[in-house]
């Protein structure tokens, strides 16, 4: 999925807006509301410079298919923090309200958590107070079994210290923002010194020949960071990272692969917080085998490198560790920093290097226990680094020379061509495509004088069970009355010259009516459509045969909901074919046979919300005064979900103002 260009940088609604849009906004800061009774006018804000969103980004969050953590900074506070978003092509707003702080730095930091959003899925947001704003794009991450084909780039060291090689990372993050990735992975020091707040003015805006590259790809990429040794464990409050196993060690699901990021800089200081992180990278590598998933880890300093600090001591400690760990777990691909130059090699436990074999194609298989290591020269820190002549340690898992590596950018005189590096992978089920583009910035011209050219490209493949797979997709939560419709998608995969499709989808016929059941697929020639006993089965016939390894939607199922007042409805897909065509060498159709799936049940469970239930507090089948005054005597509680009408996690002012609409319907 590629993006849309930038949109307009807009307002958000004025905040006598946003309340009367009660369905849809999550919460608003109480202290904006003054009591109804005393009639008195909500607090408006000064549209104001110091108060305008800067360095704004948008980073994965705890299930990067649908949540994400969005920060922004202001140099005055403002009365609100909002992000509004919609769906690139839709006008449904959606609205969510963040926290705000006076930072580390002296700015007041803003931050949102905007969740339950749907999978690979491009947002278009704003965040600000609601009249100082700015606007950007994001796309979320594919979810786990999805074998969409997608794209991320690779930076390592933006390490920002001064306006001078600023100006170099404006251009590098400018290129990235107009290669346009589905998101960014920065593997450590961001910038120099993680303290200095300049250096973050620096690493969203400077004074070259991009002066918005930064401040511009930031706000457009969805962002995934690790730690570095320059950089300290809350990216100084302007980046906001998962914390699933520690300070910045979190892992996401992208599709076909899991990334693990680990904190290597915490792990090097603390026995508890390596023991922690190692089980911590145990359950997700095993939980992303199972799954068939790429395993990728990620974090900072290099355990296998091509420049100087191969034998740190650190570097040594951590290498012995953890290398024969990666190689044991069959990890696939390790992404690191901190060297300044680029190299990569399979690597196995002993510090080997050469395990893969070439294929016909030029494309390679890697060997089992020897991941494909990598270091991502660097993106703006105008540091490169050389090889060093080194003696091996007794104990240390490396092998002399530099012989572990199939690259090195050393070779080719990196550390005197002084080139900016940009590392962009394309990810699907089977391979992945990994592109080193390399071109150079003039600090003192502020030009470019090397165009960006293609350094390295590596094609993996892996080997994989074709047999087609199916799944079932939809909301786990939606908020409905009873007009409102729902729908859910079979898909399917590895399709294999496939022209003849059966899916059976069960529900609940108490709660859902079926509106229509149709073939998502194009060439479709035929449907046939049976719904009896809550089971609504559908034939799809194709007049050309269909081939795919990605997950495509093969059915879609529309629901009318009858009854919202029943919650927690659980729908199952029961079965699901394909017929598959053998050809001859002529092609002749000489044998058509079925093949059952080896996932053939799915479940999702929805849960039916509305307000008009929620409201009727004391169950009595009607809403009056008396739901109301219930409510009441648990202002501000965030235990007493019961009565948070809006679902935002605290009992407030806006459901009591829900309740109230429906006292006066009622």
């Amino acid at each position: 999925m590629k993006k849309v260009k930038r949109p307009a940088m807009k307002p958000l609604k004025t905040m006598s807006a946003l309340l009367a849009s009660t369905l849809v906004i999550t919460s608003l800061t109480p202290s904006l509301v003054v009591s109804a009774q005393e009639g008195q006018a909500l607090e408006y804000s000064v549209i104001t410079d110091a108060k305008t969103p800067r360095q704004l980004n948008v980073h994965v969050g705890d299930d990067a298919a649908r949540d994400v953590n969005i920060t922004y900074s202001t140099v005055e506070n403002t009365a609100a923090t909002i992000v509004s978003m919609h769906k690139a092509g839709d006008t449904k707003e959606l609205y969510f309200e963040g926290t705000s702080y006076l930072g580390v730095g002296g700015k007041y930091i803003h931050e949102i958590k905007a969740q339950g959003l749907e999978p690979h899925t491009e947002y278009e947001y704003t965040v600000g107070d609601g009249f100082n704003t700015k606007s950007g794009r994001f796309i979320t991450a594919l979810e786990p079994g999805n074998t969409e084909e997608f794209s991320f780039v690779y930076l390592a060291d933006t390490q920002v210290s001064n306006d001078i090689n600023a100006k170099a990372l404006g251009a590098t993050l400018a290129e990235v923002d107009n290669m346009d990735p589905d998101f960014v992975y920065i593997a450590g020091d961001v910038t120099d010194s993680a303290a200095n707040e300049s250096q973050w003015e620096w690493l969203f805006n400077n004074s070259g020949a991009y002066p918005n590259g930064g401040e511009n790809m930031f706000a457009d990429t969805l962002l995934a960071v690790t730690q570095g040794n320059h950089d300290n464990n809350e990216m100084n409050q302007h980046i906001n990272a998962p914390e699933e196993a520690g300070k910045i060690v979190y892992s996401f699901d992208y599709g076909c692969a899991k990334f693990v990021i680990l904190n290597l800089e915490a792990a090097r200081y603390s026995e508890t917080a390596r023991a922690e992180q190692e089980a911590y990278l145990r359950a997700q590598v095993a939980e992303a085998k199972e799954n068939g998933q790429w395993t990728i880890v990620g974090f900072h300093k290099s355990l296998y490198t091509g420049a100087s600090h191969i034998v740190d001591g650190d570097i040594i400690e951590a290498r012995s560790f953890w290398g024969p760990i990666f190689a044991e777990l069959d990890v696939d691909m390790v992404l690191q920093g901190h060297d300044h130059v680029y190299s990569r090699g399979f690597i196995d436990e002993y510090g080997n290097g050469g395990k893969y074999t070439a294929n016909e194609d030029g494309s390679v298989s890697a060997h089992d226990n020897a991941p494909l290591y990598m270091v991502g020269g660097h993106a703006g820190g105008l540091k490169w680094y050389s090889k060093k002549n080194y003696t091996v340690s007794e104990g240390d898992p490396l092998a002399l020379n530099y012989s572990f590596l199939d690259v090195n950018s050393t070779d080719t005189g990196s550390d005197v061509k002084k080139e900016q590096v940009i590392t962009e992978f394309t990810m699907s089920d089977s391979k992945f495509v990994m592109n080193c583009y390399m071109f150079k910035y003039d600090t003192e011209s502020d030009t470019i004088t090397t165009e960006k050219y293609l350094y390295d490209t590596l094609t993996v493949t892996r080997d994989l069970d074709q047999t087609a797979t199916t799944s079932l997709k939809g909301d786990e939560q939606i908020v409905l009355n009873n007009e409102d419709t729902i729908t859910y998608y079979v898909t399917a995969n590895h399709l294999n010259q496939v022209n003849a499709i059966q899916a059976n989808v069960s529900y609940n016929s108490d709660v859902l009516e079926l509106v229509e059941a149709k073939s998502a697929l194009e060439h479709t020639i035929f449907t046939d459509v049976a719904d009896e006993n809550g089971v609504a089965s559908v034939i799809v016939g194709l007049d050309t045969p269909l081939t795919t390894e990605a997950a495509v939607n093969v059915v879609s199922y529309t629901f009318k909901i009858k009854d919202t007042s029943v919650e927690n409805i659980t729908t199952n897909l029961l079965k699901s074919e394909v017929a598959v065509l053998v050809y001859d060498e002529n092609g002749n159709l000489v044998e058509a046979k079925d093949v059952e799936p080896t996932q053939i049940v799915s479940e999702i469970v929805t849960k039916f919300y509305s307000y008009e239930g929620a409201s009727d507090i004391d169950k009595d089948g009607k809403i009056t005064l008396a739901d109301l005054a219930i409510a009441l005597t648990f202002y501000q509680s965030t235990e007493q979900s019961t009565y948070d009408i809006n679902l935002d996690g605290i009992v407030d002012v806006l459901d009591y103002v829900i309740i109230a609409s429906k006292v006066r319907e009622n």
